[in-house]
């Protein structure tokens, strides 16, 4: 295998081998929904045939492009309609390529992950996010109370292409109950490399990754963590850049008062004094998952810390005295963290008497 050599032209990174040399794209991202096509531009150093192969986030390979005979020396394109080798429209994602060139093989899935330091966020009064990528990344966007609670995931490394990015959101909590405006909170905002020449799809509608995922039966073909570079010259590589692509989904969650009475809105009725059973529940999917990494459950009242189980197992049933509030309306929110970095996030309102 040849190595791949980096070259800088014109502020742009240029991918070259001895017969076949990457032209950086104009724009990473197309909607083939909208029956967009994506141009794969290259120049040739001799005469050659030429394989593009494009792979999922977790390398399950989707589909080839062939050249059609051997191609002259010279710039040449070869465009990917956006659907896989059965013909379906592939979901919102990122997918990496792997370009061969007769024996030569440039495979940019080995390109990637640099955390990114200079993302510029911010967030302007109406709470909108803004943020600046210098190239495409996986992004990461979590809302929460300080010193508290989270209360909502807008962007779950999220693939985003380059220049700078304007996160709109209700400024709601992820159930609709609170506006988060009216609280101090704050705002968190991470992101790492996507692999160089990745295509980023849109405006799926019909489909998301998860369901393509295990609708195809594929396979997490994640390196082995021996194996997973920690750096990558002085830049370090998030952790998250190596994770199977529908493990790191935050949990779905259940959050109940079984054994309370209702007023006629249906809030769940608890007196002062008397404890209560407060039950959580996890998607048995999503609990397989965190099971293997560990998690903790942590329960906030009116945004306040409130209880916590370092190891957490579901379901998971919490002994609550409303001991202290007073009389109205509160909320009780749970949070479930796991050690390799997901969160799952419920929360509901009741009343104390």
């Amino acid at each position: 295998m040849k190595k791949i050599i980096a070259l800088v032209l014109l502020g742009s990174l240029l991918f070259a081998g001895d017969i076949i040399e990457m032209i950086p794209y104009k724009n990473s991202e197309f909607a083939p929904a909208l029956k967009q096509k994506f141009p794969i531009e290259f120049e040739l150093k001799r005469d050659a045939e030429v394989k593009i192969d494009i792979y999922t986030p977790d390398s399950n390979l989707i589909r080839s492009l062939h050249s059609k005979g051997v191609l002259k020396k010279g710039k040449h394109t070869i465009e990917w309609d956006g659907k896989d080798s059965n013909g379906t429209v592939v979901p919102d994602e990122a997918y990496n390529i792997v370009v061969k060139a007769d024996k030569e093989i440039l495979d940019f899935r080995k390109t990637g992950g640099e955390i990114v330091k200079d993302l510029q966020s911010h967030v302007n009064r109406q709470g909108h996010i803004s943020y600046k990528l210098s190239k495409p990344s996986r992004v990461l966007v979590r809302v929460g109370v300080e010193n508290s609670s989270m209360l909502r995931v807008i962007s779950n490394w999220i693939p985003k292409n380059r220049g700078k990015v304007l996160q709109r959101w209700s400024m709601r909590d992820k159930d609709n109950i609170v506006d988060i405006s009216k609280l101090k909170y704050g705002v968190s905002v991470s992101a790492f490399r996507l692999s160089d020449y990745a295509i980023i799809t849109t405006n799926n509608k019909t489909e998301d990754y998860i369901s393509y995922f295990q609708k195809n039966r594929f396979k997490c073909n994640t390196l082995p963590q021996d194996k997973q570079l920690l750096k990558r010259g002085d830049k370090g590589i998030s952790k998250h850049f190596y994770a199977c692509r529908i493990k790191e989904r935050d949990p779905r969650l259940e959050l109940k008062i079984p054994n309370a009475k209702r007023d006629k809105n249906g809030l769940p009725i608890l007196s002062n004094g008397k404890r209560t059973l407060i039950k959580v529940n996890m998607n048995p999917e999503d609990e397989a998952i965190l099971e293997a990494v560990k998690y903790e459950v942590s329960f906030f009242v009116d945004f306040k810390f409130s209880s916590e189980e370092e190891l957490g197992y579901m379901p998971i049933s919490w002994n609550f005295n409303p001991n202290g509030l007073k009389k109205g309306k509160h909320i009780l929110t749970v949070n479930v963290s796991s050690f390799s970095g997901q969160v799952g996030v419920k929360s509901l309102e009741f009343l104390v008497k």
